[in-house]
């Protein structure tokens, strides 16, 4: 694992992959040509919490279900003379490993850097507004620290087998922990994924809870 003063300071960024369109429905196997997509929700082989102790090291932790997997290093680095605390999520595009997703960066050109949020109603895999890499929480560079707490931010990600997905996260700034409250990926591989606004949400669990409610009535009729 390098320090980040012995990273390229920057890495062209990968053009992200044309979209795939799909109706909402049931997943089938990805990449299949009759799969339609479905926003699937997901948990990491991480759990829930990230924190230093995890004992992370460049770790590639997968997805359940299975939708490929995310790179992670949370642990304290030790070159032999001095340690590092890091704390990040995803890696350069181009290994495959699961990449965090970024917009508006201001080195446009650069394959990591601090976390970034995302507001609601982004579309994750936007291709003329965003590049994937390494986003970092915690780190030995003060340019490269998430200083404040954060309470129910979203941010957004593409495993490794290329599905386009989003978390909504939690981040406390003294304790170094980040805590993922929920994760979603679009179930095709190439669709992008829509961060929900909050009144939407709601509007679609109280459709779930009428249907579901007009059903018990049928069967008590």
């Amino acid at each position: 694992m390098q320090s980040k003063s012995s990273l390229p300071v920057s890495r062209r960024p990968v053009r992200l992959a044309t979209y795939l369109t799909g109706a909402v429905g049931s997943s089938f196997l990805i990449g299949a040509p009759q799969a339609e997509a479905a926003v699937t929700s997901i948990t990491f082989g991480f759990g829930s919490v990230l924190n230093l102790n995890s004992n992370l090291a460049g770790v590639d932790t997968p997805t359940t279900p299975s939708f490929g997997s995310m790179y992670v290093y949370a642990n304290i680095y030790n070159d032999g003379s001095t340690t590092f605390p890091f704390l990040f999520l995803g890696d350069d595009s181009t290994k495959g490993k699961g990449s965090f997703y970024f917009q508006n960066l201001l080195e446009p050109d650069s394959f990591y850097g601090s976390a970034k949020f995302l507001a609601d109603g982004t579309i994750v895999g936007n291709q003329e507004n965003g590049q994937l890499g390494q986003a970092s929480f915690v780190s030995p560079d003060p340019n490269f620290q998430i200083n404040t707490n954060q309470t129910n931010k979203n941010i957004g990600f593409l495993t490794s087998a290329g599905n386009w997905g989003w978390a909504n996260v939690s981040w406390n700034a003294a304790t170094k922990q980040l805590t993922f409250h929920s994760a979603h990926v679009e179930s095709v591989a190439g669709n992008p994924i829509m961060i929900p606004e909050p009144s939407r949400a709601l509007l679609a669990l109280a459709g779930l809870g009428v249907a579901g409610l007009r059903r018990r009535r049928k069967q008590t009729a």
